[in-house]
C-alpha cells in the first residue's frame, strides 16, 4: 500500500511487487513521460496532478469518488489479487484515511499528492525534473 499511493503521484502500479521492484526505472520512467504533457522534462503540479487524477479515477472501479483497498489491489502489477491485505497495507490504508472511513477519497488522494511533489522536488523548484523522479522511485523501493 505503500507503494500505492508513491507510484499512484506517478501514475504507476498500486502496490511493491517482485516485478515492479525488478522494473521499476523504467516504470517510472513511463510514467514519467506519460504525465509529462508538454514534453519539457519537468512535471508541474498541474501534470502531477492529472496524472494521479487519472489513476484515481481508473482505480475506483465504482465510481463511488473513493478507493477501497479491494480497489487499490486490482490496481497491482499482475492484477488483483484474493489474499487477506498485509498488515503494512491496512496501516498506509490507516494513515492516509484522515476520516477512518476505511477508503481513500478525493481529497485524501490529493492531499498525498501535494505531499509526494514535495518529496520528489528535491531542488524546491516547483517542478519535478526527471533525474528527481528516478531519484524519488528509488526512494521509495522502485529499482536501484
Amino acid at each position: 500500500m505503500k507503494t500505492l499511493f508513491t507510484l499512484a503521484a506517478l501514475g504507476l502500479a498500486l502496490t511493491a511487487s517482485a516485478a515492479a521492484a525488478q522494473s521499476g526505472p523504467s516504470l517510472v520512467e513511463a510514467a514519467f513521460q506519460r504525465a509529462d504533457l508538454n514534453n519539457d522534462s519537468a512535471l508541474s503540479p498541474a501534470e502531477f496532478g492529472a496524472a494521479r487524477e487519472a489513476l484515481f479515477a481508473r482505480a475506483d472501479a465504482n465510481g463511488d469518488g473513493r478507493l477501497t483497498l479491494s480497489e487499490a489491489r486490482a490496481l497491482r502489477s499482475g492484477g488483483g489479487s484474493l489474499r487477506r491485505p498485509t498488515r503494512e497495507a491496512i496501516q498506509s490504508l490507516r494513515r492516509i484515511d484522515r476520516n477512518n472511513d476505511r477508503a481513500i477519497d478525493i481529497g485524501e488522494f490529493r492531499a498525498l499528492g501535494a505531499q509526494r511533489f514535495a518529496a520528489a522536488d528535491l531542488d524546491r523548484d516547483g517542478y519535478i525534473a526527471r533525474g528527481e523522479i528516478a531519484a524519488f522511485g528509488r526512494s521509495m523501493g522502485m529499482g536501484d
